[in-house]
């Protein structure tokens, strides 16, 4: 298939393209996907700061170190000549870029991703602030002195109005105007604003989703001039097909589920059985976002147009679907380091939570580190089981509620991709099969995060049946 065919690729054809967030595991999968599908770009320039000691070009070599790139680098060896790392922070005043850096970006610059936030649920409100409303603020501000911009891609969350049962692909009004929070930020100091952070939340669960909500507004609100579109990803998970099937390179959301009911140390949690898990494989995003890129930029629309990419309406995932085929990968493709069998099951009943948890994963936790103690070895049990009740607590507010994300914009742009856009920016999730792909996370959560070598499946499966028989005769 020739890349010429592809009115996308066309599009950031001689384009230079200013990426925020680069670093992390969408901005690696976005910053691929351009040099391995749209290689006749001019130049993309990435936003990195200074982290433990180690320069802005240090961390970039670091950074194209990573496995995602090995299908890159086979096809086009010289691709590195491509990047540039603009030392920045998106905390800093002006973002911490240069003079030098910034006439750079103003002069050469016509696509912005703008993914860079904090994505942790239980940061501190000032931070997330910080984060995710004043350095969205910081980069339209650039954005406004660029010359030749075509697109300012603002990368959103479905979860931005999770106090709603039903989204639509709208920016709805914000909980909060966002220059109030951004002068109440900016004079509180943080005992007092992490003291009231409850009552000043409300009805959004945590930090992230109230700043990303205030985030939205203020695209809405600063963006009259610049060509915009905002895309609202729901929960991320491993890659489907591109550019290998299960990469996945964190721990965050479910994904942490996987090795922690794989190992058998967690065996409950609360959740829904027929409540939607709205996942979407990481290149589905990517795909959108260069899609949406594209129909914005090349001015297909004149307005700011919102993109759900989610999966619920177009191809139902339930929990109890993520339950059955996570069990099953669990003995089809089991992890090296089983402590127990695995059993794991969602409850919507706190009380058989309760009972399940403390019988089954803290009593054992806490014998199996007086045991260790005993052997004078570190003890690690109720270690994990603190981090697993941290990072459950944090995951129950999705697993036991629903929501419907309308996908009427996401649809239209689906069917606006000519027959090689379609294969080549494929975003649409009908055709996944989701058996397939969970089985496909299992492994790849095996074989990227836990780093486990899968010329051992056979023996962690003999493992497997050997717990399996003890509990047979027990």
């Amino acid at each position: 298939m020739s890349s010429c065919e592809s009115e996308i690729c066309e599009f950031y054809k001689n384009k230079s393209i200013f990426i925020t967030g680069a670093t992390g595991f969408l901005g690696k999968a976005l910053v691929e996907k351009l040099l391995r599908s749209c290689n006749n770009l001019s130049t993309i320039y990435i936003l990195i700061r200074h982290k433990k000691g180690k320069t802005p070009s240090q961390r970039l070599d670091e950074f194209l170190d990573c496995k995602v790139f090995e299908k890159v680098n086979e096809t086009f060896p010289d691709y590195r000549k491509k990047l540039v790392a603009i030392e920045g922070d998106l905390v800093e005043p002006g973002l911490g870029i240069s003079e030098k850096d910034k006439e750079i970006l103003k002069k050469s610059v016509h696509v912005v991703f703008h993914s860079a936030a904090t994505v942790r649920f239980d940061e501190p409100l000032k931070i997330a602030i910080n984060m995710n409303i004043l350095g969205t603020k910081k980069v339209i501000d650039l954005c406004k002195q660029m010359e030749n911009l075509k697109v300012f891609v603002h990368v959103s969350t479905a979860y931005a109005n999770c106090d709603r049962s039903r989204v639509t692909e709208d920016v709805y009004p914000p909980p909060v105007q966002p220059e109030k929070i951004l002068e109440a930020a900016d004079w509180m100091d943080d005992g007092l604003m992490n003291l009231i952070t409850p009552s000043i939340i409300k009805k959004k669960p945590n930090t992230y989703t109230y700043t990303k909500a205030i985030a939205e507004s203020l695209v809405i609100k600063e963006c009259k001039e610049i060509p915009c579109c905002i895309v609202r990803p729901s929960i991320i998970g491993c890659s489907w097909k591109e550019p290998i099937p299960g990469w996945i390179d964190n721990f965050n959301g479910p994904t942490a589920l996987f090795p922690a009911s794989g190992t058998g140390v967690l065996r409950t949690m609360l959740g829904h059985l027929d409540a939607v898990a709205d996942l979407v494989p990481v290149d589905v995003v990517v795909n959108n976002l260069l899609a949406a890129g594209w129909f914005r930029g090349a001015e297909k629309t004149k307005k700011i147009i919102v993109f759900h990419c989610t999966s619920g309406i177009r191809n139902k995932l339930t929990w109890g679907m993520m339950e059955d085929y996570g069990v099953n990968c669990f003995f089809k493709t089991p992890f090296e380091k089983v402590f127990i069998l695995p059993n794991p099951h969602f409850t919507s009943y706190k009380s058989v939570k309760y009972f399940r948890t403390l019988f089954e994963q803290l009593i054992p936790a806490y014998v199996m580190d007086f045991v260790l103690k005993i052997l004078k070895r570190k003890p690690i049990f109720v270690r994990i089981q603190q981090k697993i009740k941290k990072a459950v607590t944090i995951l129950e507010y999705f697993t036991t509620r629903q929501w419907e994300f309308t996908i009427d914009n996401y649809v239209m742009l689906i069917n606006q991709l000519n027959e090689t856009d379609q294969k080549l920016f494929n975003f649409d999730v009908k055709d996944l099969n989701w058996k397939n792909y969970v089985e496909t996370y299992c492994l790849g959560t095996k074989i990227f995060l836990m780093k486990e070598d899968v010329s051992k499946i056979g023996a962690c499966r003999k493992k497997i049946e050997k717990f399996n028989l003890i509990r047979n005769y027990s």
